[in-house]
């Protein structure tokens, strides 16, 4: 549904109980990354305090993988399994190495939805990975059909959480709010984790969504292994 509204499209009402309620995702927890984050929101907010609440909490960062409707616990069962059967694959990709994201710079959606650029050359990678969990879940016949094109971006704001801001005619977010930092360097995460996230179960105490399932690979993965 996130990524559906960042791309600005509208959500079909009747199509609500089919609409994706689990997502798959790439948590981003690097200290420097999130900080630079707050630092952009707390400037947009010092600039229009009319924004806080379209803005999005850090401790939420992540990249959408896919986006799954699961209706029944049995399909949940079976999205945990894919995800558990995709690290093989996603560990295959990486070849032993660890793959660094690198966010630089900020991008729009029709000025109403602001994120942190992912650097071109890291993306490759990444999309292969998202192919292999994508292959997983179809393969176990889940309903994925809500997911987009694997467009890596960390949303921090969006102008659809504060329906009132359109009803009072704000219908874009101006580049002179966040200009200082349109092409700053945010910081590098090491990929390490995959995770299988509710929409609609309350949050973790850390405020990071509620989690069915994670796998971790690369460096984590082996360290991981080697304690079990």
């Amino acid at each position: 549904q996130d990524q559906q509204e960042d791309l600005g499209q509208e959500i079909p009402k009747k199509r609500l109980r089919d609409a994706p309620n689990y997502f798959v995702s790439i948590p981003i927890t690097d200290d420097q990354i999130l900080d630079r984050i707050e630092d952009v929101q707390e400037l947009i907010f010092t600039k229009e305090p009319d924004l806080l609440r379209a803005l999005l909490p850090v401790q939420t960062m992540h990249l959408t993988i896919i986006l799954a409707h699961l209706g029944t616990e049995d399909e949940v069962q079976k999205a945990v399994l894919a995800l558990k059967q995709s690290k093989a694959k996603v560990e295959a990709i990486l070849q032993g190495k660890d793959l660094n994201m690198t966010f630089h710079g900020i991008g729009q959606f029709n000025n109403q939805v602001i994120y942190v650029k992912m650097s071109e050359e890291d993306q490759n990678t990444l999309s292969k990975i998202a192919e292999a969990v994508e292959e997983c879940f179809n393969e176990m016949d889940l309903d994925i059909s809500g997911s987009k094109d694997f467009k890596p971006h960390l949303t921090f704001l969006k102008l659809s959480k504060v329906p009132r801001l359109k009803r009072r005619g704000f219908r874009k977010i101006c580049l002179d709010l966040y200009k200082e930092y349109e092409d700053c360097y945010f910081g590098t995460e090491v990929f390490n984790q995959i995770d299988l996230c509710a929409m609609r179960k309350k949050k973790q105490e850390s405020g990071y969504y509620h989690c069915e399932c994670s796998i971790y690979v690369g460096s984590r993965g082996a360290k991981e292994s080697q304690e079990q």
